[in-house]
């Protein structure tokens, strides 16, 4: 039987992978191989990938020889030492590669040569490495720029992992400032990520992404994964992303948000992005609890002495929030419901497993149904704010706002149904 297989993903272990050439039909155009490596740097890793039996590389080196060169898309990673012991062949197959190859995702290391032939390639518009990139000699050595208008013409996503990889930035950044003019990607390049198992995500790693004012999608993909939280930037970093990259769609700073609770960052870095970056729709990003009822009502305060509150905002429905817990007391639900919603007017879930922000959500819906009063009812709530600031008791003004409020829009109906939650 002749296989005309499209499409194959193969979860390489040491006893299927005599199978895997059996499965290589010339009609393939995306495969994926990958072995059962570890999830997360933290773990403890599996015995097979710490030490692979030795027939497993010479079975390999014979299954990359043999994948077809029209291949559209290839995902290969492995663990277990085969990075480094494959470099030939992945590297041949590489430079035989044509106008086919869109997408190539591998942790192998190639050559010099095969990384130039990539960057040659008219229609590779996905990377993912973790390589460096080659030196400037090294590409003028292989013939850039004689006889090559451009290098990644067509590149539209750069996945990097890794400090060595993270020097694409730099040459990319060369590209935009047209130091390298054959290199197209750069200013225009949509999609990046960077990932990196340590490193934390601070104020120089975020002006290293501040030249690529194309992006629509961002990741920094950094765990909290039992060690102190990653993000370590500012809010005046925050600001200064947010007016660099005014078409991010998504943008990801660091994992699932931790509960440690150390990171710099505050609620004014929300307002920041929903302004500047008004295409937001999916955002992941730390930001302060312990003083979360302080800082909303600084925010408030900052906004509409700004004019800000009247802005067009990003279209956000749902926040990642994830494992950050707030201390919600008395009326504070309300105070960030309202702040939230002047930051994120679409706002009405958040994606968390602590049960404290479904208090805010409710207000979410709440407020939701009373569409354009919304912001009357947070000037009068801003208003009575400011009349009564100077009171030591903060809850005190907040209590009495929001009795105001709910006796001007008609909300006394609600109060059966929102009194279980203060």
């Amino acid at each position: 039987m002749r296989l005309r297989l499209r499409e194959l993903n193969w979860w390489l272990n040491e006893t299927n992978v005599s199978f895997l050439p059996k499965f290589l039909s010339p009609h393939l155009t995306e495969i994926k191989i990958t072995t059962n490596t570890f999830v997360h740097p933290h773990e403890t890793v599996d015995p097979w990938d710490e030490e692979l039996p030795e027939d497993v590389v010479p079975k390999m080196r014979s299954v990359i020889k043999m994948l077809p060169p029209s291949l559209q898309c290839l995902c290969i990673r492995l663990g277990g030492g085969l990075e480094t012991r494959l470099t030939e062949e992945i590297s041949a197959f590489i430079s035989g590669c044509g106008e086919s190859l869109q997408k190539l995702n591998t942790n192998l290391v190639l050559s010099t040569q095969a990384i130039v032939h990539l960057m040659k390639l008219p229609n590779l518009c996905a990377w993912a490495t973790k390589q460096g990139p080659p030196q400037v000699t090294d590409l003028i050595h292989h013939g850039v720029p004689d006889g090559v208008t451009s290098l990644f013409p067509s590149l539209e996503a750069l996945d990097i992992d890794g400090e060595a990889a993270l020097e694409w930035l730099t040459l990319f950044e060369a590209a935009i400032n047209n130091t390298l003019p054959w290199i197209m990607a750069g200013g225009s390049l949509p999609a990046l990520a960077y990932r990196h198992p340590i490193l934390p995500i601070d104020s120089p790693l975020i002006t290293r992404v501040l030249p690529f004012t194309g992006l629509t999608d961002l990741l920094f993909s950094m765990e909290c994964f039992m060690r102190p939280c990653v993000s370590r930037f500012t809010d005046q970093d925050v600001e200064r992303l947010a007016i660099a990259l005014p078409r991010l769609e998504t943008l990801t700073l660091g994992g699932s948000p931790c509960g440690d609770d150390t990171c710099p960052t505050t609620v004014r870095s929300l307002l920041f992005l929903s302004v500047h970056c008004t295409k937001l729709r999916h955002l992941n990003i730390h930001f302060r609890m312990a003083n979360l009822r302080a800082d909303m009502l600084e925010l408030l305060g900052y906004a509409y002495s700004q004019g800000l509150q009247s802005k067009p905002k990003c279209p956000l429905e749902a926040l990642v929030v994830w494992e950050m817990r707030p201390e919600l007391a008395d009326y504070d639900p309300v105070l960030i419901s309202i702040g939230m919603l002047m930051i994120f007017p679409s706002l009405v879930k958040f994606s968390t497993i602590s049960p404290a922000w479904a208090k805010v959500e409710v207000m979410l819906k709440i407020f939701g149904q009373i569409g354009e009063q919304m912001t009357v009812m947070t000037e009068n709530f801003m208003r009575i704010l400011n009349e009564e600031r100077e009171q030591a008791e903060i809850g005190s003004p907040v209590r009495s706002a929001v009795s105001n409020a709910r006796l001007s829009f008609g909300l006394s109906c609600e109060r059966d149904r929102t009194r279980t939650f203060y």
